[in-house]
């Protein structure tokens, strides 16, 4: 039989709920980051993914390479709008535009070669990566 009065677990909850009050606490400080930081952050994250995706197309990994696609051209989105007050905004916002355009057809041609078993929709959507890795390349330079 249970001799506990509960005082325990009302320790154990109320220290439960109050982690998450702090760690939103602590969540304003990490949203000072300036802009110009934020958008070479999403440029590199869009970059990585990129290389991600360029890996598994090499292992003739379609479907995989086509998340990747997706999850670079969601960071290079958010970067176009973290870019806007960037030092070089104008050429910067372009480099990523292309990037993420290229990136958008290189999605559709790994869907095609992974539906269709289509391995010159693969070889097309690897070079579409490659190029798009460039132009990432550029626009880390630059922000």
């Amino acid at each position: 039989m249970r001799k506990s009065t509960g005082m325990i677990s009302t320790l154990v909850l109320g220290a439960a709920l109050s982690v998450p009050a702090a760690a939103a606490q602590a969540a304003p400080a990490a949203a000072s980051v300036s802009t110009a930081s934020a958008c070479h952050s999403l440029i590199v994250k869009g970059s990585s993914l990129n290389n991600k995706a360029i890996s598994a197309s090499e292992a003739r990994s379609y479907k995989k390479a086509e998340k990747y696609n997706h999850s670079a051209r969601g960071k290079l989105v958010n970067a176009l709008n973290a870019c806007k007050s960037a030092h070089d905004a104008r050429v910067l916002r372009r480099i990523v535009d292309d990037a993420a355009t290229i990136i958008e057809n290189a999605e559709v041609l790994n869907r095609k070669a992974y539906v269709e078993h289509d391995r010159g929709a693969g070889k097309r959507a690897l070079h579409n990566e490659y190029d798009a890795q460039r132009k990432l390349h550029d626009a880390i330079k630059s922000s």
